[in-house]
């Protein structure tokens, strides 16, 4: 064995590692591109997002960026409510 050579053993050992590596691999792969981890992580994506917008580092509201947003749907209440009340 020193010479380099493997024994059979040895090279069905890496056979069966490898398969099991790429078994592994392909198992992972299949996970990922399923529909719903696809939108699980997307969706997961997303709420991040909107945390970072709307909170602070300390995780506490962001008046400035939700008053206006409270601001514009109050408006399209009350015109919604105004359309709904002339008929």
């Amino acid at each position: 064995m020193s010479n380099g050579t493997r024994s059979p053993q040895e090279i069905e050992n890496d056979i069966v590692r490898s398969r099991n590596r790429l078994a592994a691999t392909v198992d992972e792969l299949a996970y990922r591109v399923k529909p719903k981890t696809i939108v699980a992580r997307q969706a997961e994506s997303a709420r991040e997002t909107l945390n970072k917008a709307v909170k602070n580092e300390h995780g506490e509201p962001r008046l400035e960026v939700i008053a206006p947003a409270a601001i514009v749907v109050v408006g399209l209440t009350a015109v919604a409510i105004a359309r709904r009340a002339r008929g």
